[in-house]
């Protein structure tokens, strides 16, 4: 593919990444050969300028004709605002030629405010103005910082993975498990479950065979590593996981090695855990274990997120819904808080 520049600038905050800054990225790689993305940051701000810098990093990381730099500025001497005025633009200008490695093969900057060719003219260059409206993706860090429950969509996948958390609901059979995820997705806008599809390839849990959970282990790992990857909600509720169709081969086959299921795929963990107590009382579809041996699972299941490093977070409440609830509503408030500043 040919190019029409050698190597392109794009200054931005970055506060946070979102997919309108990654469509302007890629539309400057398609124009020049190489990309010079300059994230800027003051310490008044919220997000560090770390944080954003690993964003890019994390989300070009393939990308070798893509170079991510920081700089730290301070607000007295350089305008923090995004507004365009020339005078700015210049002090601006003579800044980034001071720190930026590599500046000096730019010949052409790539934005979408006015300020790209205020900066161009004062440089000698050539400039691209893209999506100025904003009608290809019609966002702004502004707008996501205010409501980013709202926005959250809009985030790239690597802002979206630092913010998002990840609960473990877990236990022995018949605990309450699914309703409560079930209950909290249905009521929140902000709370995806990830459903247990074990019952759905099972029939009753003792004649679970080996081969069955295999195939449980595989598409429970295949769905959790989309969602680890790009989770689609703040919450993300794990009505099972690997650990627990884990729990249940050693079980069922306390003999057989952990590699015939995980077929050396890693053990995916959520970030909070909590337990269901085997303290309410069992309903029998006719597909459940005895309470006996129920209770038998129970530990065994705890020996195995022991094993894991997990210690979970033990509910003997009857309205462990309402445990849960708490907690994922405090975690929204901090999430809010953290965009808030």
């Amino acid at each position: 593919m040919a190019h029409s520049f050698h190597k392109a600038l794009i200054i931005g905050k970055f506060q946070p990444l979102h997919k309108g800054h990654l469509a302007l990225i890629d539309f400057a790689a398609r124009q020049a050969e190489s990309v010079l993305v300059c994230a800027a940051a003051h310490p008044g701000e919220p997000i560090p300028l770390g944080q954003r810098v690993d964003w890019l990093k994390e989300s070009y990381k393939n990308r070798e004709n893509i170079d991510i730099q920081g700089i730290c500025y301070d607000p007295a001497r350089l305008n923090p605002s995004s507004v365009s005025d020339l005078k700015s633009s210049e002090q601006w200008a003579d800044y980034l030629r001071e720190v930026l490695e590599g500046f000096a093969e730019t010949d052409v900057i790539v934005g979408s405010e006015l300020y790209v060719k205020y900066i161009a003219d004062y440089l000698g260059i050539r400039y691209l103005i893209y999506d100025e409206p904003r009608k290809k993706l019609p966002i702004s860090a502004t707008a996501i910082k205010s409501d980013p429950i709202r926005y959250w969509d809009y985030l790239s996948p690597a802002a979206k993975r630092t913010y998002a958390k990840h609960i473990c609901i877990c236990g022995s059979e018949s605990t309450g498990k699914s309703t409560t995820c079930k209950t909290l997705e249905q009521q929140y806008p902000f709370v995806t479950m990830i459903p247990e599809i074990g019952r759905c390839l099972v029939g009753k849990s003792e004649i679970c065979t080996s081969t069955t959970l295999q195939k449980i282990f595989a598409i429970h790992h295949a769905l959790l590593a989309a969602v680890l990857s790009d989770p689609p909600t703040p919450i993300v509720l794990w009505d099972t996981d690997n650990i627990t169709t884990l729990s249940y081969f050693h079980y069922l086959y306390p003999e057989r090695e952990q590699n015939e299921i995980t077929q050396g795929q890693e053990v995916l963990t959520a970030e909070k855990y909590f337990f269901f107590e085997s303290n309410i009382p069992l309903e029998d579809d006719g597909t459940r274990l005895s309470p006996h041996e129920a209770l038998a699972l129970r530990t065994h299941h705890l020996k195995q997120y022991a094993e894991q490093g997990i210690r979970p977070e033990i509910i003997t409440s009857k309205e462990r819904c309402e445990v849960v609830r708490r907690y994922i509503l405090n975690e929204i408030e901090q999430l809010k808080k953290a965009f808030a500043g």
